[in-house]
């Protein structure tokens, strides 16, 4: 298995991953709590908002992660990136949906 097979794999499992995560919280079937969401002050100490947010969360999360795996797609293809490019790439692919999905339950928040 080539580096840039390795580099898909993993990347499509982690966006996968990430999927299954945010889709309850799109769906609002998570209730407040310490551990699971968008968790802060304000939407622990609000239950109305904490749905709210965490939709938004769920729903540009799961966005996110159909966007990141089309992305490696399209990367990873064998000559595309030299080998050495393939393992910043990948961070890239898997760190900038999910903190676009932070921003966007951020500004939701506000």
């Amino acid at each position: 298995m080539t580096v840039h097979e390795k580099a898909l794999v993993t990347v499509l499992a982690c966006q996968a991953l990430f999927a299954l995560i945010a889709l309850p919280l799109a769906l609002r079937k998570v209730k407040p709590n310490p551990v699971y969401g968008f968790r802060t002050r304000s939407t622990l100490g609000d239950e109305a908002l904490w749905y709210e947010v965490n939709a938004r969360f769920g729903g540009v999360q799961l966005v996110a992660s159909a966007l990141g795996a089309v992305a490696a797609f399209l990367l990873f293809r064998p000559g595309f990136l030299p080998a050495a490019a393939v393992i910043p790439a990948s961070l890239v692919v898997l760190v900038v949906p999910a903190a676009v999905a932070g921003l966007a339950a951020a500004a939701r928040l506000r």
